[in-house]
């Protein structure tokens, strides 16, 4: 399935994997048109249709953002950068596997798709079509202004990072059927800032129908974007505009839309207060609540009732409630309750499910399951093929791990394909289950159930008293 016709012309890909397992990944198909020069700060459009075959063999460029400490990518940066990739092991578009959307953390500021663990072959090997994208980030994805709410038919702005979102998602169901995906089962799951996205996607009405599962890890909307009053977020806009020198008497948007994204990005930044240890952190930017993509608070809309309602998996490292790890976030366990039983309401299935393994090097150092660890288990990288650990060991420094080889064994692949195998099955039938795991019940407030996922996965009672060490 090397060339594939898709609404907006024909798309060649590149085959991977060993002989008789062999995949394609297409890399860098446009979901949208570049949202340059006048598109920039206004809803994602249409891609324009090509003629011929597109060669889909480069990762796109990724949304302007600051680059974090162990989030350095390599890859160029544009604003131009709405374009996703897609690693499917199906030889005939007739296949109607499970589709897996990911969508990557590094808050709503930094982060891409293109990442290579995401795009590894380890997970799809499991059965499924996985789509990795790049979207808006930061200040170019989310800004708020009095006058870009003017110049809009909904009178919103903001929130330019989710309807990129929406869009690709659109994309999704118009073409995933050929490249042997089924549109009508598709799974969003997305860490830490992408777990907050996933829920957005939940909360958001504009999302309805264009997906059937999801799977938080790491964070959710309440846990670090709670969402803020389009009035609030348009004060931020105007602020920065102040701060660019952006004069009041001409055309603010025309002056603003002519200033480089790095610059934006930088005065942006400059404005950020960081969030101080242990205290619930206040990110400037943020979704608004605009009366069209949210028309209220993202919890509030799922506490309610008004939401996307999908079995859904939470998932939390155990090092990210108990500590010493770099980022605790204690009220991560609540958080996911209340959007459990939301769920649950509605009639749908909520896992939750606590990870607490590392490997067995930095495990001798006294290292935790920190924030993001559980990422290479998700994507099958257990032996370190994708370099991944590499990046991780600028996080584990800052707890004291010394050493950079984190030990792998085949302890890790054992974790890892037990964590393939639950995620690639709930995406096939939205119960999670794979060998050598027990039965996993949903979460009820009676049962208090999650799956402690370690060396030997087993089902505990006591989800709500977390992080208390003593639950049964």
């Amino acid at each position: 399935m090397q060339i594939v016709k898709t609404d907006k012309g024909k798309v060649s890909g590149v085959t991977l994997g060993e002989p008789g397992r062999e995949m394609t990944i297409f890399r860098g198909i446009p979901f949208a048109s570049p949202p340059v020069g006048d598109l920039r700060w206004k809803p994602p459009q249409p891609a324009e249709p090509w003629e011929g075959v597109r060669e889909c063999n480069q990762f796109s460029a990724i949304s302007p953002q600051f680059e974090m400490p162990g989030m350095v990518s390599g890859f160029p940066m544009s604003e131009d950068c709405l374009y996703l990739n897609i690693v499917t092991p199906a030889s005939q578009p007739d296949e109607k596997l499970p589709v897996m959307v990911w969508m990557h953390g590094g808050g709503y500021n930094n982060g891409s798709g293109n990442d290579e663990i995401w795009n590894n072959t380890r997970l799809p090997k499991h059965g499924v079509v996985l789509v990795t994208l790049n979207h808006r980030l930061g200040p170019i994805g989310l800004l708020a202004h009095p006058a870009l709410s003017k110049e809009s038919p909904e009178h919103s702005s903001g929130n330019y990072q989710f309807l990129d979102l929406i869009a690709s998602l659109e994309w999704i169901q118009r073409n995933i059927a050929a490249f042997g995906g089924d549109p009508d089962n598709v799974t969003i799951f997305g860490e830490s800032g992408g777990g907050a996205k996933v829920s957005i996607l939940m909360a958001s009405p504009l999302a309805k129908g264009l997906f059937h599962r999801a799977i938080c890890e790491s964070g959710i909307a309440a846990a670090f974007f709670p969402g803020k009053p389009l009035a609030e977020m348009e004060k931020k806009g105007e602020a920065l505009f102040e701060k660019l020198g952006i004069s009041p008497r001409g055309d603010v948007l025309e002056q603003v839309r002519s200033i480089a994204s790095e610059k934006i990005i930088q005065v942006s930044q400059s404005m950020e207060t960081p969030s101080k240890p242990g205290k619930d952190p206040q990110p400037f930017w943020d979704s608004t609540v605009d009366s069209w993509v949210l028309p209220q608070i993202p919890m509030d809309l799922i506490k309610s009732g008004s939401f996307n309602a999908v079995p859904l998996i939470t998932v939390a490292n155990l090092g990210e409630l108990t500590g010493p790890g770099s980022l605790v976030i204690p009220w991560l366990v609540p958080d996911y309750i209340e959007m459990l039983e939301a769920v649950s309401k509605q009639g749908r299935n909520g896992y939750a499910c606590i990870f607490d393994h590392v490997p067995a090097g930095w495990k001798k150092e006294g290292c935790v399951a920190y924030h993001s660890v559980e990422l290479p288990y998700v994507f099958g990288d257990w032996d370190n093929s994708t370099g991944w650990w590499k990046s991780t060991y600028t996080m584990v420094q800052q707890d004291g791990i010394k050493n950079e080889n984190p030990g792998l064994d085949m302890t890790d692949k054992k974790v890892a394909e037990t964590v393939m195998g639950l995620w690639t099955e709930f995406a096939r039938t939205g119960k999670p289950q794979a060998p050598g795991v027990p039965d996993w019940p949903p979460y009820t407030s009676t049962n208090d159930a999650y799956l402690y996922v370690s060396e030997t996965p087993e089902v505990k009672t006591g989800y709500s008293k977390l992080p208390d060490q003593n639950q049964n």
